[in-house]
């Protein structure tokens, strides 16, 4: 008796194990938009050119390239969230998981930025889920239900919405809405209004229910719009734009992040 309780227990303990197992679910992301060079790193090292609505499966690198508009944005599919890759980024999707807890949705995101720099938001993060931005010398945990913030590879953060916490040497600097965290710093400082309507901007224009895609009412240069490589017309239209007015605005004055005589940009 004592024999098949023992084993009934051992039973139950794996199929309770296998069952924990299984409500953990790796979720793919959905490329939504690219514009210009936009490459995947397939198997054996080698850079593969990617389109808009292929799926970016958890452990892939994207990587945008050098030239202005070569732009990126992706959804991930087990929380609300949009990531956008500004020009030369290079982005790994290590973590998008989710699970039921006590009858609630718990996920776990972790992106792991080695160049470049990416603008996002996320919503309905809970408070038992991680969303994480690691890069080469700061880690930036997302807080509170909403956020929209840009990251940079060399540890700048700007954050429009909700709030983060940047993981420095130091211990954890908190960072809220309209409010930046400079390349070297630990202190945070006022964000240039003009760097905030970038990211709403950029995170408004990937948005669009149409990314990938041009309205039927605009009219595109399909030849031109092919030279360029662009596959989400829109997106990039709009984008331009709003570059080009900032350029011509802050032409001369001192970037607030980086310190250098050079023009602000929304990236």
């Amino acid at each position: 008796m004592k024999k098949i309780v023992k084993n009934f227990v051992v039973s139950a303990t794996l199929v309770a194990a296998l069952l924990v197992a299984v409500a953990v679910q790796a979720k793919d992301a959905t490329l939504t938009g690219t514009t210009g060079t936009v490459e995947s790193l397939g198997k054996g090292g080698a850079w593969q050119k990617i389109s808009a609505n292929k799926p970016v499966k958890v452990g892939s690198t994207l990587r945008t390239g050098s030239t202005v508009g070569s732009l990126a944005s992706f959804r991930l599919s087990n929380i609300d969230s949009l990531v956008v890759l500004n020009e030369n980024t290079t982005l790994t999707l290590d973590a998008a998981d989710s699970k039921k807890v006590s009858g609630q949705d718990v996920t776990d995101t972790a992106l792991r930025l080695a160049t470049g720099r990416v603008t996002g938001n996320v919503n309905g993060l809970n408070g038992a889920s991680k969303y994480v931005i690691k890069t080469p010398s700061r880690d930036v945990i997302v807080k509170g239900s909403n956020a929209e913030f840009s990251v940079g590879a060399d540890g700048s953060v700007i954050v429009t919405k909700g709030a983060v916490d940047v993981q420095t040497a130091k211990g954890l600097i908190p960072v809220a809405a309209g409010q930046t965290l400079p390349v070297g710093s630990d202190a945070v400082a006022p964000t240039d209004p003009n760097l905030q309507a970038g990211i709403a901007t950029q995170v408004a224009s990937a948005n669009r229910d149409n990314a990938g895609k041009a309205k039927k009412d605009i009219s595109v240069d399909t030849d031109s719009e092919i030279e360029r490589g662009v596959t989400n017309p829109n997106f990039d239209d709009v984008y331009d734009k709003f570059v080009d007015k900032v350029e011509k605005d802050h032409r001369g004055k001192t970037h607030p992040l980086t310190g250098q005589n050079d023009p602000v940009t929304p990236w």
